[in-house]
């Protein structure tokens, strides 16, 4: 499902209703056992988990995905190389 979702946000991203409908489309493309995707669905510790991801981002500073901390420094990269430099000047010291 993760893979669905991230090859599809234009779908579902940014949206102001609830993307249930989408959702649930999308478990029923792949196959899931859809009585436990409804079950996990409206579980409520889910959504704290969820929602606990979701102010932690925020408090990180995180504009979107992906982003990328280096020993809790947020990296500012524009090309896989930058990423590279990063981690294997991290791995010098």
């Amino acid at each position: 499902m993760y893979q669905r979702l991230f090859e599809s946000p234009e779908e579902w991203g940014h949206q102001e209703t609830s993307q249930e409908e989408t959702f649930f489309g999308y478990a029923e493309e792949l196959g899931l056992d859809m009585e436990r995707f409804e079950a996990d669905f409206n579980d409520p510790a889910i959504l704290e988990r969820v929602e606990q991801s979701q102010q932690d981002g925020q408090d990180l500073g995180v504009q979107g995905t992906p982003t990328f901390f280096l020993d809790g420094e947020r990296l500012e990269l524009e090309s896989i190389t930058d990423l590279e430099n990063s981690l294997d000047a991290a791995l010098d010291d």
